[in-house]
């Protein structure tokens, strides 16, 4: 059986001070219990609702609850604060942290518009600090095989990825989401656009986007899509997503599919399948070079919550010490992929091909 390179690359010194800014579910339900895996060292927390972090420290023994972000950012055990917020706050968030001198790893979206991204980003080049986005998707155990796959050269030339997502997600989890005018590609399927752009390494030429809801459902914006994405060559790739797949485990699929001249991979995401329970993961590939084109079927390690979120930070720390020269999901490369969220937009309003 070959052995896959799948996980995340840890900095060679593991004493980075991290302060959490944000004490909401994502951070009690994936940042922490992966950072707690990975051994890296929570030194402090802050909320504006000072009991969530007073809970969530006392959760986690994290040591120190901050009355105010300026503490935080002042603070001098903390190298890297994890920024957890609404879009809408991280602006500002980001004005204090930096003007501290510290680096950042900011939640996704890093805006809800472009040119907010662009000023967040401009803001943090103007205090010279390095600043990464928490598109961990890239870090999935599958997404990280599926690419060593590539990288290898097993799969070929590949000319198409496809996403196809049809699940029961319990909106009403996130009253204040389906209240935006923007859902899915925004909220969810930015992260299969990051994917794309990491598995490919290249940028579309051109993007189609659809999006709608259910029939009668009550949410502002778009929570089915179907995006197409055009790249030179014969390179396309397909995200379609329907959020009320409600009859039953049975019908619902949530899988990531790479396809080449020599080989393929599916990827089963089982998170997303009884969300938050999720189902188990798969992963399967055949390459003609292996086992004569058989398909085989892999048990990897950990799963995209909350295994996948030791990757963004990790890239972080090692970019903060000089390993490498920045982290992967660095807020400048985040804006492409960001373009390419706004670019479906244009094109759900326009009902045209865009341009890009």
């Amino acid at each position: 059986m070959l052995e896959l390179n799948y996980k995340p690359v840890l900095p060679a010194r593991m004493d980075c001070g991290i302060g959490i800014c944000g004490a909401g579910g994502i951070v009690n339900d994936a940042h922490l219990p992966a950072y707690r895996k990975a051994g890296f060292k929570v030194r402090g927390i802050f909320d504006l609702d000072g009991d969530k972090a007073e809970q969530t420290a006392a959760r986690y023994e994290i040591p120190k609850v901050y009355s105010s972000l300026e503490e935080l950012a002042g603070d001098p055990v903390v190298q890297i604060v994890d920024v957890a917020v609404p879009a809408t706050q991280t602006h500002g968030v980001v004005e204090v942290v930096a003007g501290a001198g510290k680096a950042l790893l900011l939640q996704k979206p890093l805006a809800e518009d472009l040119e907010t991204a662009r000023r967040t980003v401009a803001l943090l080049e103007s205090h010279r600090v390095l600043a990464a986005v928490n598109q961990q998707l890239r870090w999935d155990p599958g997404v990280r095989a599926c690419s060593d796959l590539i990288g290898r050269g097993l799969l070929g030339e590949v000319y198409n990825l496809s996403l196809l997502i049809f699940v029961d997600t319990p909106w009403h989890l996130w009253g204040w989401l389906k209240e935006k005018a923007t859902i899915d590609v925004l909220y969810h399927s930015i992260h299969y656009l990051d994917a794309i752009r990491f598995l490919t390494g290249a940028q579309p030429e051109r993007l189609y986007a659809d999006g709608s809801t259910c029939p009668g459902y009550d949410a502002r914006g778009e929570t089915r899509v179907c995006l197409h994405l055009g790249f030179a060559g014969q390179l396309r790739a397909t995200v379609l997503t329907n959020h009320h797949v409600a009859f039953g485990l049975e019908g619902q699929q949530s899988e990531l599919r790479v396809e080449g001249t020599e080989g393929a991979v599916i990827r089963r995401l089982g998170l997303l399948m009884n969300y938050p329970k999720g189902v188990s993961d798969g992963f399967r590939y055949t390459c003609r070079g292996l086992a004569k084109g058989q398909w085989l079927s892999t048990e990897l390690e950990g799963s995209w919550f909350p295994d996948a979120f030791v990757g963004p930070m990790a890239s972080l720390m090692r970019a903060l010490a000089g390993e490498i020269a920045a982290p992967e999901t660095a807020v400048q490369d985040n804006l492409k992929t960001l373009e390419l969220v706004f670019a479906a937009y244009e094109s759900m309003r326009s009902g045209q091909v865009v341009r890009l």
